[in-house]
């Protein structure tokens, strides 16, 4: 039986799904993509995770897999060849891959809405107000904007971070090869570059410019599109994987569970705890459209409640 395709359900100006479609790139993947609406609601994205509309979300067959931390980690459990670990990379690629989602990609993001806010629609930022539950001024341009000078003295900082690892390791940022580290860096660069150009930090660092270009040519990997209606009919066609129960488990399976995110986008998902690890956790949903899926979280960045 041939091994079930990759659906990514993401848009092509989002960050994060940049991050996937560059992990796709280096593994020489083929996948579905599905686009998504960039704002709620999701209606086509829902009865597959249950409430959570985080982008991207990455489908194979009834399982579906949330966070990008999650994501990479699938990917490379099933596409081991072209790691995202080179030797002697594993945990400090982890630990920078931590630092530029979060510390890097606030940088990036706040520099974007205080610069360029008002570009954006009206919609776009009550629906980002509420997602990140206050965050960034409420996404407000005008109170954003007088956070910009404290946001390019970050910036300069970061990058010079970035330069030194890519002049001391180089021509990648944990040595000859590619890793986690690359992948998580370039996206909130990308983004950046994407909205502002270079003039916001990135032109004093050529160095920087042609390690994106590097990273930029890897491409996406072999994709061809899917609609999200055919992507709800593959789901309801097949079955969750069978997973193992994790010995070190606090819950038992069949428990009503709750999974929702710590730092945005509090979007709770209810279903059946079906196992759990220190890396990741998954529940089952019965769901009226599509039927059983199987939903997995990473542990990192999500809490887990009774339901």
């Amino acid at each position: 039986m041939a091994a079930p395709d990759l659906i990514l359900h993401h848009y092509p100006r989002s960050p994060f799904a940049e991050k996937i479609r560059v992990v796709f790139g280096l593994k020489g993947l083929r996948w579905r993509s599905v686009e998504q609406p960039r704002m709620a609601p999701k209606p086509q994205l829902v009865p597959l995770t249950g409430g959570y509309r985080r982008i991207p979300v990455l489908q194979i067959g009834a399982d579906v897999y949330c966070d990008t931390r999650l994501i990479c980690a699938e990917l490379e459990r099933r596409c081991p060849a072209a790691t995202l670990y080179p030797p002697g990379t594993g945990g400090l690629a982890d630990m920078i891959a931590g630092w530029a989602d979060q510390a890097l990609f606030a940088t990036a993001l706040g520099l974007v809405f205080g610069i360029n806010g008002d570009r954006f629609p009206p919609e776009l930022h009550a629906d980002r107000a509420s997602f990140t539950a206050g965050k960034f001024d409420g996404w407000d341009s005008e109170k954003m904007r007088p956070r910009v000078p404290s946001l390019r003295d970050e910036l300069r900082l970061q990058l010079r971070w970035i330069d030194r690892s890519l002049g001391e390791a180089g021509p990648f940022i944990l040595g000859a090869a590619p890793s986690l580290a690359d992948v998580a860096v370039y996206h909130p660069l990308w983004y950046l570059r994407s909205n502002l150009g270079e003039a916001e930090g990135l032109a004093a660092h050529p160095r920087v410019l042609d390690w994106m270009d590097r990273i930029a040519a890897v491409g996406h990997g072999a994709s061809t599109p899917l609609s999200p209606d055919e992507a709800l009919a593959i789901a309801r066609a097949a079955e969750p994987d069978e997973i193992a129960v994790a010995a070190t488990s606090d819950w038992l399976p069949g428990t009503p569970i709750a999974v929702m995110p710590t730092d945005w986008g509090f979007d709770t998902v209810t279903g059946q705890f079906v196992t759990a690890d220190t890396e990741r956790v998954a529940l089952r949903r019965d769901d009226p459209e599509i039927g059983s899926v199987v939903v997995h979280f990473p542990r990192n960045g999500f809490a887990i409640t009774p339901a």
